[in-house]
Protein backbone atom coordinates (compact mmCIF):
# COMPACT_ATOMS: atom_id res chain seq x y z
CA UNK A 1 0.00 0.00 0.00
CA UNK A 2 2.90 2.39 0.88
CA UNK A 3 4.16 2.34 -2.70
CA UNK A 4 0.90 3.11 -4.34
CA UNK A 5 0.47 6.36 -5.65
CA UNK A 6 -1.89 8.78 -3.58
CA UNK A 7 -4.34 10.99 -5.42
CA UNK A 8 -6.90 13.23 -4.14
CA UNK A 9 -9.65 13.22 -5.57
CA UNK A 10 -9.87 16.81 -6.91
CA UNK A 11 -6.70 16.08 -8.33
CA UNK A 12 -7.53 12.71 -10.17
CA UNK A 13 -10.26 15.17 -12.41
CA UNK A 14 -9.98 18.38 -14.77
CA UNK A 15 -13.51 20.25 -14.95
CA UNK A 16 -14.58 19.88 -18.28
CA UNK A 17 -18.07 21.41 -17.83
CA UNK A 18 -20.12 23.91 -15.52
CA UNK A 19 -23.46 24.61 -15.65
CA UNK A 20 -25.57 26.83 -13.64
CA UNK A 21 -29.33 26.65 -13.27
CA UNK A 22 -31.74 28.79 -11.43
CA UNK A 23 -31.89 28.64 -7.70
CA UNK A 24 -28.51 27.59 -7.01
CA UNK A 25 -28.49 24.18 -8.86
CA UNK A 26 -25.14 24.20 -9.98
CA UNK A 27 -23.69 20.71 -12.27
CA UNK A 28 -20.17 20.41 -12.16
CA UNK A 29 -18.68 17.55 -15.19
CA UNK A 30 -15.28 16.36 -14.82
CA UNK A 31 -13.46 13.66 -16.45
CA UNK A 32 -10.65 11.92 -15.24
CA UNK A 33 -6.51 12.81 -16.07
CA UNK A 34 -5.49 10.53 -18.68
CA UNK A 35 -2.47 10.23 -16.56
CA UNK A 36 -4.78 8.35 -14.15
CA UNK A 37 -7.71 6.71 -16.11
CA UNK A 38 -10.84 7.14 -18.07
CA UNK A 39 -13.79 8.06 -17.64
CA UNK A 40 -16.38 10.97 -16.19
CA UNK A 41 -16.96 12.12 -12.63
CA UNK A 42 -20.45 14.37 -12.27
CA UNK A 43 -21.85 16.40 -8.98
CA UNK A 44 -24.82 18.23 -8.98
CA UNK A 45 -26.04 20.34 -6.10
CA UNK A 46 -29.60 20.53 -5.86
CA UNK A 47 -28.87 24.02 -4.00
CA UNK A 48 -31.78 22.12 -1.03
CA UNK A 49 -28.86 20.47 0.96
CA UNK A 50 -29.39 17.75 -1.21
CA UNK A 51 -25.88 16.55 -3.75
CA UNK A 52 -25.68 13.98 -5.90
CA UNK A 53 -21.85 12.02 -7.09
CA UNK A 54 -22.10 9.69 -10.19
CA UNK A 55 -18.86 8.80 -10.65
CA UNK A 56 -17.69 6.02 -14.02
CA UNK A 57 -14.20 5.14 -14.73
CA UNK A 58 -11.40 2.91 -15.29
CA UNK A 59 -7.88 3.59 -13.58
CA UNK A 60 -5.06 3.06 -15.62
CA UNK A 61 -2.34 1.72 -12.66
CA UNK A 62 -3.07 1.38 -9.18
CA UNK A 63 -4.05 4.37 -7.06
CA UNK A 64 -4.72 5.38 -3.33
CA UNK A 65 -7.89 7.72 -3.86
CA UNK A 66 -8.19 10.25 -0.84
CA UNK A 67 -11.37 11.90 -0.22
CA UNK A 68 -12.02 14.39 2.64
CA UNK A 69 -14.93 16.53 3.44
CA UNK A 70 -15.45 19.08 5.83
CA UNK A 71 -19.12 19.13 5.65
CA UNK A 72 -20.90 16.80 8.11
CA UNK A 73 -24.46 14.61 7.30
CA UNK A 74 -25.65 10.93 5.62
CA UNK A 75 -24.08 9.54 2.29
CA UNK A 76 -26.00 6.99 0.39
CA UNK A 77 -23.60 5.26 -2.05
CA UNK A 78 -24.24 2.59 -4.39
CA UNK A 79 -21.70 0.39 -5.89
CA UNK A 80 -22.46 -1.12 -8.93
CA UNK A 81 -18.53 -2.30 -10.12
CA UNK A 82 -16.65 -4.63 -7.54
CA UNK A 83 -16.01 -4.59 -4.26
CA UNK A 84 -15.18 -1.33 -2.85
CA UNK A 85 -12.54 -0.79 0.38
CA UNK A 86 -12.58 2.19 2.34
CA UNK A 87 -10.10 2.89 4.93
CA UNK A 88 -10.84 5.44 7.44
CA UNK A 89 -9.04 7.73 9.85
CA UNK A 90 -8.93 5.21 12.94
CA UNK A 91 -7.55 2.99 10.12
CA UNK A 92 -10.20 0.16 10.22
CA UNK A 93 -11.64 -1.03 6.69
CA UNK A 94 -15.10 -1.28 5.67
CA UNK A 95 -16.19 -3.12 2.33
CA UNK A 96 -19.17 -2.36 0.81
CA UNK A 97 -19.50 -5.40 -2.19
CA UNK A 98 -21.00 -5.47 -5.65
CA UNK A 99 -24.65 -4.09 -6.01
CA UNK A 100 -24.91 -3.42 -2.45
CA UNK A 101 -25.26 0.08 -0.63
CA UNK A 102 -24.48 1.70 2.56
CA UNK A 103 -25.59 4.52 4.58
CA UNK A 104 -22.95 6.53 5.88
CA UNK A 105 -22.79 9.50 8.79
CA UNK A 106 -19.54 11.93 8.29
CA UNK A 107 -18.56 14.28 10.02
CA UNK A 108 -16.85 17.72 9.18
CA UNK A 109 -13.17 16.10 9.45
CA UNK A 110 -14.10 13.02 6.99
CA UNK A 111 -11.41 11.51 5.54
CA UNK A 112 -11.28 8.04 3.87
CA UNK A 113 -8.81 6.65 1.51
CA UNK A 114 -9.75 4.12 -1.44
CA UNK A 115 -7.41 1.74 -2.94
CA UNK A 116 -8.33 1.18 -6.61
CA UNK A 117 -6.97 -1.54 -8.74
CA UNK A 118 -5.79 -0.55 -12.85
CA UNK A 119 -8.29 -1.61 -15.19
CA UNK A 120 -10.66 -2.72 -12.28
CA UNK A 121 -14.08 -0.06 -13.05
CA UNK A 122 -15.66 2.22 -10.79
CA UNK A 123 -18.89 2.81 -10.92
CA UNK A 124 -20.63 4.43 -7.75
CA UNK A 125 -23.52 6.85 -7.74
CA UNK A 126 -24.61 8.68 -4.52
CA UNK A 127 -26.69 11.16 -2.67
CA UNK A 128 -25.22 13.82 0.04
CA UNK A 129 -27.34 14.98 2.48
CA UNK A 130 -26.48 18.13 4.87
CA UNK A 131 -26.90 16.99 8.25
CA UNK A 132 -29.96 19.77 9.47
CA UNK A 133 -31.58 18.27 6.83
CA UNK A 134 -30.55 14.33 7.28
CA UNK A 135 -31.39 14.50 10.69
CA UNK A 136 -34.99 15.67 9.56
CA UNK A 137 -35.12 12.82 6.53
CA UNK A 138 -34.20 10.28 8.38
CA UNK A 139 -36.04 10.43 11.56
CA UNK A 140 -37.98 7.00 10.52
CA UNK A 141 -34.58 5.20 11.74
CA UNK A 142 -34.55 5.38 15.88
CA UNK A 143 -31.88 6.93 17.40
CA UNK A 144 -30.31 8.54 14.51
CA UNK A 145 -29.36 11.38 16.61
CA UNK A 146 -27.06 9.05 18.54
CA UNK A 147 -25.60 7.73 15.18
CA UNK A 148 -24.43 11.20 14.24
CA UNK A 149 -22.82 11.72 17.51
CA UNK A 150 -20.64 8.88 16.76
CA UNK A 151 -19.99 10.15 13.62
CA UNK A 152 -19.10 13.34 15.27
CA UNK A 153 -16.72 11.34 17.95
CA UNK A 154 -14.63 8.86 15.45
CA UNK A 155 -15.82 11.38 12.15
CA UNK A 156 -17.15 8.19 10.34
CA UNK A 157 -20.07 5.99 11.02
CA UNK A 158 -21.75 3.06 9.15
CA UNK A 159 -25.21 2.84 9.35
CA UNK A 160 -25.91 0.10 7.19
CA UNK A 161 -25.49 -1.89 4.30
CA UNK A 162 -28.36 -3.68 2.46
CA UNK A 163 -28.27 -5.34 -1.27
CA UNK A 164 -29.30 -2.74 -3.72
CA UNK A 165 -32.76 -3.78 -5.06
CA UNK A 166 -34.89 -3.57 -8.32
CA UNK A 167 -36.49 -0.87 -7.52
CA UNK A 168 -33.34 1.54 -7.06
CA UNK A 169 -31.72 0.08 -9.73
CA UNK A 170 -34.89 1.45 -12.14
CA UNK A 171 -34.75 4.92 -9.92
CA UNK A 172 -31.26 5.59 -10.43
CA UNK A 173 -30.94 4.20 -13.93
CA UNK A 174 -31.21 7.32 -15.44
CA UNK A 175 -28.36 8.81 -14.33
CA UNK A 176 -26.22 7.30 -17.08
CA UNK A 177 -23.62 9.72 -18.19
CA UNK A 178 -22.73 13.62 -18.08
CA UNK A 179 -25.23 14.06 -20.76
CA UNK A 180 -28.29 13.15 -18.64
CA UNK A 181 -27.49 16.47 -16.44
CA UNK A 182 -27.07 18.92 -19.33
CA UNK A 183 -30.47 19.92 -20.39
CA UNK A 184 -32.15 21.46 -17.45
CA UNK A 185 -36.07 19.88 -17.62
CA UNK A 186 -34.16 16.35 -17.50
CA UNK A 187 -32.19 17.75 -14.59
CA UNK A 188 -35.71 18.55 -12.48
CA UNK A 189 -36.67 15.48 -14.13
CA UNK A 190 -33.66 13.44 -12.42
CA UNK A 191 -34.29 15.43 -9.05
CA UNK A 192 -36.95 13.24 -8.58
CA UNK A 193 -35.56 10.44 -9.32
CA UNK A 194 -33.06 11.63 -6.51
CA UNK A 195 -35.59 12.41 -4.14
CA UNK A 196 -37.88 9.79 -4.34
CA UNK A 197 -34.85 7.20 -4.21
CA UNK A 198 -34.06 8.80 -0.92
CA UNK A 199 -37.19 8.17 0.63
CA UNK A 200 -37.08 4.87 -0.77
CA UNK A 201 -34.14 3.70 0.70
CA UNK A 202 -34.15 5.61 4.08
CA UNK A 203 -37.40 3.94 4.69
CA UNK A 204 -35.89 0.52 3.68
CA UNK A 205 -33.16 0.87 6.24
CA UNK A 206 -35.42 2.24 8.83
CA UNK A 207 -37.46 -0.71 8.53
CA UNK A 208 -34.57 -3.12 8.55
CA UNK A 209 -32.94 -1.51 11.82
CA UNK A 210 -35.90 -1.01 13.80
CA UNK A 211 -37.99 -4.83 13.29
CA UNK A 212 -36.87 -7.50 15.98
CA UNK A 213 -37.34 -9.42 12.93
CA UNK A 214 -34.25 -11.76 12.83
CA UNK A 215 -32.16 -11.56 9.77
CA UNK A 216 -32.99 -14.70 8.11
CA UNK A 217 -36.78 -13.80 8.10
CA UNK A 218 -35.91 -10.17 6.65
CA UNK A 219 -33.46 -11.85 3.55
CA UNK A 220 -36.78 -13.78 2.88
CA UNK A 221 -39.09 -10.61 3.09
CA UNK A 222 -36.65 -8.93 0.75
CA UNK A 223 -36.31 -11.86 -1.22
CA UNK A 224 -40.41 -12.27 -1.95
CA UNK A 225 -40.74 -8.55 -2.69
CA UNK A 226 -38.00 -8.98 -5.38
CA UNK A 227 -39.78 -11.74 -6.90
CA UNK A 228 -42.78 -9.31 -6.99
CA UNK A 229 -40.92 -6.56 -8.78
CA UNK A 230 -39.31 -9.01 -11.28
CA UNK A 231 -42.51 -11.08 -11.94
CA UNK A 232 -45.08 -8.52 -11.13
CA UNK A 233 -46.44 -9.47 -14.82
CA UNK A 234 -46.77 -13.31 -13.88
CA UNK A 235 -49.69 -14.97 -12.14
CA UNK A 236 -48.45 -14.98 -8.61
CA UNK A 237 -49.83 -16.69 -5.46
CA UNK A 238 -48.86 -16.08 -2.27
CA UNK A 239 -47.86 -20.18 -1.97
CA UNK A 240 -45.69 -19.53 -5.59
CA UNK A 241 -43.60 -16.29 -3.50
CA UNK A 242 -43.15 -18.23 -0.34
CA UNK A 243 -41.94 -21.17 -2.01
CA UNK A 244 -39.27 -19.22 -4.05
CA UNK A 245 -38.38 -17.45 -1.13
CA UNK A 246 -38.24 -20.29 1.62
CA UNK A 247 -40.15 -19.01 3.92
CA UNK A 248 -43.59 -20.33 5.74
CA UNK A 249 -46.73 -18.96 4.10
CA UNK A 250 -48.14 -17.93 7.07
CA UNK A 251 -45.35 -15.99 8.59
CA UNK A 252 -44.61 -14.55 5.31
CA UNK A 253 -48.33 -12.86 5.12
CA UNK A 254 -48.35 -11.99 8.67
CA UNK A 255 -44.62 -10.12 8.31
CA UNK A 256 -44.74 -8.72 4.91
CA UNK A 257 -47.66 -6.62 5.97
CA UNK A 258 -46.00 -5.39 9.40
CA UNK A 259 -42.72 -5.12 7.15
CA UNK A 260 -43.44 -3.41 4.22
CA UNK A 261 -46.81 -1.69 5.13
CA UNK A 262 -48.80 -3.48 2.63
CA UNK A 263 -50.00 -6.61 2.00
CA UNK A 264 -48.48 -8.93 -1.29
CA UNK A 265 -51.41 -8.12 -3.38
CA UNK A 266 -51.48 -4.19 -3.12
CA UNK A 267 -47.30 -4.62 -3.76
CA UNK A 268 -48.35 -6.63 -6.53
CA UNK A 269 -50.93 -4.06 -8.07
CA UNK A 270 -48.80 -0.79 -7.27
CA UNK A 271 -46.08 -2.97 -9.15
CA UNK A 272 -47.63 -3.58 -12.22
CA UNK A 273 -49.85 -0.22 -12.67
CA UNK A 274 -46.43 1.80 -11.68
CA UNK A 275 -44.81 0.03 -14.72
CA UNK A 276 -47.96 0.53 -16.81
CA UNK A 277 -47.31 4.23 -16.14
CA UNK A 278 -44.08 4.18 -17.53
CA UNK A 279 -44.88 2.00 -20.53
CA UNK A 280 -47.87 4.44 -21.61
CA UNK A 281 -45.32 6.79 -22.24
CA UNK A 282 -44.11 4.54 -24.88
CA UNK A 283 -45.87 3.48 -28.07
CA UNK A 284 -48.40 0.50 -26.73
CA UNK A 285 -51.69 1.40 -26.39
CA UNK A 286 -53.82 0.66 -23.17
CA UNK A 287 -54.52 -2.86 -24.04
CA UNK A 288 -50.97 -3.67 -24.91
CA UNK A 289 -50.22 -2.40 -21.45
CA UNK A 290 -53.10 -4.12 -19.30
CA UNK A 291 -51.63 -7.69 -21.13
CA UNK A 292 -47.49 -6.50 -20.53
CA UNK A 293 -48.23 -5.75 -17.04
CA UNK A 294 -50.19 -8.97 -16.21
CA UNK A 295 -54.24 -7.85 -16.32
CA UNK A 296 -55.99 -10.58 -18.53
CA UNK A 297 -58.97 -7.83 -19.25
CA UNK A 298 -58.35 -3.77 -20.03
CA UNK A 299 -61.54 -2.80 -18.37
CA UNK A 300 -60.38 -3.91 -15.28
CA UNK A 301 -56.84 -2.74 -16.10
CA UNK A 302 -58.29 0.78 -16.52
CA UNK A 303 -60.88 0.99 -13.75
CA UNK A 304 -57.54 -0.11 -11.44
CA UNK A 305 -55.46 2.61 -13.31
CA UNK A 306 -57.98 5.04 -12.67
CA UNK A 307 -58.37 4.51 -8.62
CA UNK A 308 -54.60 4.41 -8.63
CA UNK A 309 -53.51 7.93 -10.07
CA UNK A 310 -57.21 9.49 -10.34
CA UNK A 311 -56.91 9.61 -14.17
CA UNK A 312 -57.79 6.75 -17.51
CA UNK A 313 -54.98 5.20 -18.95
CA UNK A 314 -56.49 6.46 -21.62
CA UNK A 315 -56.34 10.42 -21.06
CA UNK A 316 -53.05 9.83 -19.59
CA UNK A 317 -51.46 8.48 -22.53
CA UNK A 318 -53.30 11.35 -24.50
CA UNK A 319 -51.15 13.90 -22.32
CA UNK A 320 -47.91 12.55 -24.56
CA UNK A 321 -49.44 12.22 -27.78
CA UNK A 322 -51.07 15.15 -28.52
CA UNK A 323 -47.71 17.19 -28.09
Amino acid sequence: MENIQKVNYLDLIELSKKISNPFSREIYIGKIKEEFGDGFTIFYDLGNGIAVYVRNFIPKKDILLIEECNVSGGSLIFNLSSNIKFIYKDKKEYILKKNSFLLGLSSNKFYVEVPLKKDLPLIEFAIGIKEELFLKLAHPIENIQEYMKKAHKQSYYILKDLQIDTLQFELFSHFKNEKSFEDILNSIYLESRTTNLLHYTIEKIAKTLNKSLDKNRIYSLERAKEIIMKEYNQNLSIKDIAYKSAINECYLKKDFKEYFGMTILEMIQKRRLEVAKELLNNNFNVNEVATKVGYKHSGHFSKLFFDYFNISPNSYKKQFTNY
